[in-house]
């Protein structure tokens, strides 16, 4: 006896909780198209359904070293208070649209100062975008909670 299939409007809608996300890991293809042309940066495509699916393409490639050379220009975008903002909202808007209601987000902060920003201003921006994030998807009435892990690189 096979067990009935659920779809993925059931899914989502289940409380889930996410226990290890890069932050850097997770941009939405438009938001990384749109972000690498205000930061001057080039990417693969710049056509967000091609931009992911070269993503998933790395993802799924088997090549750790390819799959790491994608998080080039995720950080790229990465680098001013404005990107990192987006980012980390967008990063909770899209949890609580996938019935998320508890995740833990890492992320290395020694990679987005690039842009001139402090370790203190990355952190502390990037926690602004995450409160905006909760506090939107709590007002449309899908509330998620987000920690932080800081990961230090060596």
């Amino acid at each position: 006896m096979t067990a009935p299939r659920i779809d993925i409007d059931t899914i989502r809608r289940l409380p889930k909780a996410v226990l290890h996300d890069h932050l850097d890991g997770g941009l939405r293809p438009a938001t990384l198209v749109e972000l690498a042309e205000t930061v001057g940066h080039t990417l693969p495509t710049t056509d967000p359904d091609a931009l992911a699916a070269w993503y998933y393409e790395a993802a799924n490639s088997g090549d750790l070293v390819r799959y790491i050379a994608t998080f080039e220009h995720t950080l790229a975008v990465m680098q001013t208070r404005e990107g990192l903002l987006r980012t980390a909202e967008e990063y909770v808007l899209d949890l609580a649209g996938d019935g998320v209601v508890y995740g833990e987000v890492r992320y290395a902060p020694e990679l987005m100062v690039n842009g001139g920003l402090t370790l203190p201003e990355v952190v502390e921006t990037v926690q602004e975008g995450l409160a905006a994030g909760m506090a939107k998807a709590a007002a449309a009435g899908t509330p998620v909670r987000v920690g932080t892990l800081l990961c230090g690189m060596r």
